[in-house]
């Protein structure tokens, strides 16, 4: 066990999606709240960056890309998130209220595109569209869901914790090492963020933070399976574990929950089709397949 920990692999492992995203995500959050007081404006603008901020560190640390223009697919992740918390902060400095219905879509059909540029390109029209125009419904519908009031201000960050926890565990078990380490960054970032809540708060992803975790979400599940070959009952797991997080924090307003148990139930529901999702990547691991 000792020779496990000491292992180059764990120790790199550690480093760069536990410490480097952890890290990033605690100090973004801490300094805001210090310089909430003294200087309100910067101390604003520190509390939209602790997602996108910790996973574009963690992103550096495993993937080391930043190319322009990006020359691999997963290059094209840290564009998309700069450019979301540009836009999203933005809208909600300028009062669009018409972006958080926009935002989304535009985001999801375009990243679609890019993303599944590969594949797209070399399918006829009649079977590319159809394919472009499922992906993007199904992401841009969740996306929107994740921005309503009851959704962000609650259980968005536990919800999307177990999702991207449960895809870092599937990703590995699908054959791509690489895509499994940017979801455990993204969970790193969350947790970071759930822990500095404390026990009694209710954890607050700020515009640009529900934007990067529904955006690195969505492009991590699409590498996941037009790319690392998952099964299309993994994807459906995945999808369903945001579906039923999401529908169940809404579900719970109509009721008297208090407390941590309106943050602890959306997660909870969330992690049954995660527990489906690993158990079905375990099964297709031991058959063999692998990606990238």
């Amino acid at each position: 066990m000792w020779a496990l920990f000491h292992s180059s692999f764990v120790k790199s492992q550690l480093l760069h999606v536990v410490l480097v995203p952890g890290t990033v995500a605690g100090l973004t959050v801490m300094s805001s709240r210090f310089l909430a007081a003294g200087a309100p404006r910067l101390g604003r603008g520190l509390a939209a960056l602790p997602a996108p901020a910790a996973f574009l560190a963690g992103y550096f640390a495993v993937y080391h890309d930043f190319t322009f223009p990006p020359a691999t697919v997963l290059s094209w992740v840290p564009w998309f998130v700069v450019a979301l918390a540009v836009a999203t902060s933005l809208a909600s400095r300028i009062g669009a209220g018409f972006m958080t219905v926009a935002l989304p879509i535009l985001a999801a059909a375009s990243a679609t595109a890019v993303l599944l540029w590969p594949i797209l390109g070399r399918d006829p029209p009649f079977m590319a569209v159809p394919l472009w125009a499922a992906a993007t419904a199904v992401w841009s519908t969740l996306w929107l869901i994740s921005g309503l009031r009851d959704v962000a201000r609650r259980p968005l960050a536990s919800v999307s914790l177990v999702a991207s926890a449960g895809l870092a565990v599937v990703a590995p078990l699908s054959g791509s090492i690489l895509l499994g380490e940017l979801a455990a960054v993204l969970a790193v970032a969350l947790v970071a963020i759930v822990i500095q809540a404390g026990p009694g708060g209710t954890p607050d992803l700020s515009d640009a933070g529900r934007a990067t975790t529904a955006f690195v979400l969505g492009a991590l599940v699409l590498d996941l399976r037009f790319y690392a070959g998952a099964g299309a009952g993994i994807i459906m797991a995945l999808v369903a574990s945001l579906t039923i997080g999401l529908a169940t924090s809404l579900a719970i307003r109509r009721y008297p929950f208090k407390g941590p148990w309106v943050v602890l139930a959306p997660a909870i529901a969330a992690s049954i089709p995660v527990a489906v999702a690993v158990g079905l990547a375990f099964r297709a691991s031991q058959m063999g397949g692998g990606g990238y």
